[in-house]
């Protein structure tokens, strides 16, 4: 059985949102809570949460027992964009793991079942992605034969350009739900 670890990225600034929205209360808790909720669903004692512009607030969160069930990697670069966290989480993980669930804090209409149904396509080797809005992207599970090429990212774009030009196989799935993705407060009241 390969082992797996979910990835949260949770280390943007948000500054669309004018605050940290990772502490927004979306339907009852905070968003970060409700994404290391139904990632610790699959993983239980193995999710981890990269942290950056907010990592001060997050850690008194979890000091004051607001935000619980996760680790946390602090990405010190997380300034120079999104592939910058993503490669400081691969690289706490890759010695422990074969495989790494990457998804989004705030994509709050994710389920459990669109987890499971990456879970159904990942074969140990490939990668699984989500498809949405016309594209693939996160959450994914990236093998550990994408580890290397997911390191050398750069910018601000994620993982997309592994999704789409990969040595491993990828597999994509009709995910409509994460397509919402909270950028602005207002999307919370919508």
């Amino acid at each position: 059985m390969k082992r797996i670890a979910a990835l949260i990225m949770a280390a943007g600034a948000s500054s669309r949102f004018g605050g940290c929205k990772l502490l927004a209360d979306v339907a009852g808790q905070p968003m970060l809570q409700r994404s290391i909720d139904l990632a610790r669903g699959l993983f239980p004692r193995h999710v981890y949460v990269v942290t950056g512009a907010w990592h001060g607030e997050l850690m008194e969160a979890r000091d004051k027992g607001i935000l619980h069930g996760a680790s946390f990697v602090y990405a010190d670069a997380w300034t120079e964009g999104l592939s910058a966290s993503l490669k400081a989480g691969i690289e706490y993980l890759e010695r422990d793991y074969d495989a790494v669930l990457v998804l989004l804090a705030d994509q709050i209409a994710l389920t459990r079942s669109n987890l499971k149904q990456l879970l159904a396509a990942f074969d140990g080797h490939n990668i699984a992605c989500g498809f949405y809005d016309g594209s693939r992207g996160v959450p994914a599970i990236f093998s550990r034969g994408s580890f290397d090429r997911l390191k050398q990212l750069s910018g601000d774009r994620g993982a997309k350009p592994v999704l789409y030009d990969s040595v491993v196989p990828v597999c994509a799935c009709p995910m409509p739900a994460a397509s919402l993705d909270i950028d602005r407060r207002e999307q919370l009241f919508s």
